[in-house]
């Protein structure tokens, strides 16, 4: 891979780390301050409203000043919400920092840096399920790592009257920061493609693909609500109201959960490869659905945590193939509108899920929130399957550097068939 690749899988590697440190203590930290439930899934939900205002604003800013600039500014918003978080501690102060810094509750990258990166490297490398499988393997690794130092820092700061939060949410401003240091080494190449003569692809909004486009976007925001129902703020705020678990055993927790998502995605690469993109996508989904529903059933913390473990080995199979599948569906001229388009979507459904999940996670049934978002997941994914299964991709068109294998073709009739 080229410098401009490894530099985008560096910024996305350094964002999740700070992201996989805030999903486990932002929660904890908002109860700490005297927050209750709801405003806590009030003050996430504005967090990723931020994300989702953001990566629209940004996706247009990036047609007219160029997704270097654009990454720039995106990249330091998160250090001015940091910096009010740890200030703060109006309710409506915190929402108003958690919407600035697009702060994630959802274990998810659902800011505007992800829709720039992901469009840079379908221009880059080509838009095959195994690109995304790396880009993805770096976010996965990160968050888990993100999750344990958490926890690690929670077990040194035992006793101190401040504990671990100060440290934490300044440690998530750091590594916006280094984000920004790793743009500023781009070169040109993230800009635009070139076509087979030669000449420099313009980017465009959304045209033939805009349909498509819309459909997606509006199925993959409701699969993201039902994500932010069942955040992984919301997970480990879970974990501590059910069982008493600090974040010093709920950092390690979801640090093994998110390592065991990380490999997975290079698997579904590869059944990528052999099955289609959409089959791998629905089929790999659906299983990671019914664990999700069963975590609230478990009667003690580390059947909870084993079975949430489980979920996680096969919940993000899906996330390389969804995003290879989105850009290989659309020309190339329209991969920043439509990763603007799909990633706003996701975040505003990711926005509306915490509120709920809020409110439900210390219901009658405490994690009811769970149970509710591994239904809806499960329904999104027939849905999805059932509309898109016989609609082709367009040829793939950017080709990757010298030296770097060519995705596998698509199994006949396992997945949807390239167009000739």
């Amino acid at each position: 891979m080229g410098s401009d690749a490894w530099l985008l899988l560096g910024s996305r590697a350094l964002r999740m780390l700070g992201i996989g440190v805030m999903v486990v203590t932002l929660p904890l930290y908002l109860s700490r301050i005297g927050l209750s439930a709801i405003e806590v899934g009030s003050v996430l939900t504005c967090g990723m409203a931020g994300g989702a205002v953001a990566t629209l604003g940004f996706g247009r800013a990036a047609e007219v000043f160029g997704r270097r600039t654009a990454l720039k500014i995106a990249a330091l918003a998160p250090a001015v919400g940091a910096l009010l978080l740890l200030t703060q501690t109006a309710v409506g102060i915190l929402a108003f920092a958690a919407f600035i810094g697009g702060v994630s509750a959802s274990g998810q990258d659902v800011g505007p840096p992800q829709a720039l990166e992901q469009a840079a490297i379908a221009d880059l490398l080509g838009p095959g399920a195994r690109r995304f499988a790396w880009y993805g393997l770096a976010g996965s690794l990160s968050l888990a790592f993100g999750s344990l130092l958490a926890g690690a820092v929670a077990t040194a700061s035992q006793g101190r009257a401040s504990g671990p939060y100060p440290p934490l949410i300044a440690l998530y401003a750091a590594t916006s920061v280094a984000a920004f240091c790793l743009y500023a080494f781009l070169g040109p190449a993230v800009e635009a493609a070139a076509d087979g003569a030669g000449r420099k692809r313009v980017r465009a909004p959304l045209g033939p693909s805009r349909r498509r486009v819309k459909e997606l976007a509006a199925l993959y925001s409701v699969d993201s609500m039902a994500g932010g129902v069942g955040a992984q703020s919301l997970v480990a705020y879970y974990f501590h109201l059910r069982f008493g678990l600090q974040l010093d055993v709920i950092g390690p927790l979801l640090f093994l959960a998110n390592l065991a998502a990380a490999g997975s995605q290079l698997v579904a690469a590869t059944l990528a490869e052999r099955f289609g993109l959409l089959r791998t996508m629905v089929f790999t989904h659906l299983p990671s659905d019914i664990l999700l529903a069963l975590v609230p059933l478990m009667p003690w913390w580390p059947l909870a945590a084993a079975v949430l473990v489980g979920r996680q080995s096969i919940s993000q199979m899906d996330v390389p193939t969804r995003q290879a599948y989105t850009m290989a569906m659309v020309t190339p001229a329209e991969r920043t509108a439509t990763a603007s388009a799909t990633g706003a979507a996701r975040t505003v459904g990711a926005a509306i899920g915490p509120i709920i999940g809020g409110s439900l996670v210390t219901g009658v049934l405490p994690g009811l929130n769970l149970l509710a978002a591994g239904a809806v997941k499960a329904a999104y994914d027939l849905v999805l399957y059932r509309r898109f299964k016989s609609v082709p991709l367009l040829p793939p068109t950017s080709r990757p550097p010298a030296g770097l294998p060519e995705p596998g073709p698509e199994r006949p009739g396992a997945g949807p068939r390239r167009v000739p």
